[in-house]
């Protein structure tokens, strides 16, 4: 019976745990459609840049013929136009970096999706060979959050932006949470080698009794 209700609080447990990141999952989802909308925006940005310089190289040309005899002018000129030219190199590299760290996120988040599907498919009727192995996907979890927190921060750094504030509190959160399963993998573990202990010795009495047994049967015989 203690058995049966820890077992069941333990599966409550990872009921809860799973839908927990499952939210967290959707959430990523969210960061990652808005970080291609900045990508989406950086990249219009830098065709009207790149637009941009090409017309002032156009007038820049036509100009030359006009103010040959004056280079100090051009030379003004010129230093302005490297402005946009720089102008669109930033943006784009911008760009790059941003698409390599939704590229990363996206890897992040398959992997967390690949662990609570695997959780999902689990048995309910959890040994304690199951529990090890639901924490080792608990902690593969964890580190998929980790590179996802550290991924997110990176993206922040580039856009300027905070995409999502509560993400040490959220790491926070699922640090306790692991801590608290493994906690109660090892109460369940000692609880099961305790039951395990009780089984042996039940059958080493249940032994002893039919060798009593089997010893009283064959003294009835020979007594008859």
């Amino acid at each position: 019976c203690e058995q049966s209700h820890l077992m069941r609080e333990h599966e409550d447990v990872q009921e809860r745990t799973t839908l927990r990141y499952e939210e967290r999952i959707t959430e990523l989802h969210s960061i990652i459609a808005e970080l291609n909308k900045k990508i989406d925006r950086l990249q219009g940005t830098t065709i009207r840049e790149e637009d941009e310089y090409s017309e002032l190289r156009s007038e820049l040309s036509q100009s030359q013929h006009e103010v040959n005899d004056d280079s100090h002018s051009m030379d003004q000129d010129q230093t302005s136009a490297s402005l946009p030219e720089n102008q669109s190199t930033m943006v784009t590299a911008d760009i790059d970096t941003c698409s390599d760290l939704n590229s990363e996120l996206q890897r992040v988040l398959t992997g967390l999706e690949n662990v609570v599907c695997g959780r999902k498919k689990s048995s309910c009727n959890l040994s304690v060979a199951d529990v090890d192995r639901h924490i080792e996907q608990l902690t593969t979890a964890s580190e998929h959050c980790d590179l996802a927190i550290k991924t997110v921060e990176e993206i922040e750094g580039v856009l300027g932006r905070d995409l999502y504030p509560n993400l040490a509190e959220e790491r926070s959160q699922w640090e306790k949470e692991l801590a608290g399963l493994r906690e109660e993998n090892e109460s369940l573990t000692a609880m099961l080698c305790s039951k395990e202990e009780e089984l042996n010795r039940t059958k080493a009495t249940m032994n002893a009794i039919r060798e009593e047994r089997d010893r009283l049967r064959r003294r009835v015989r020979f007594l008859d």
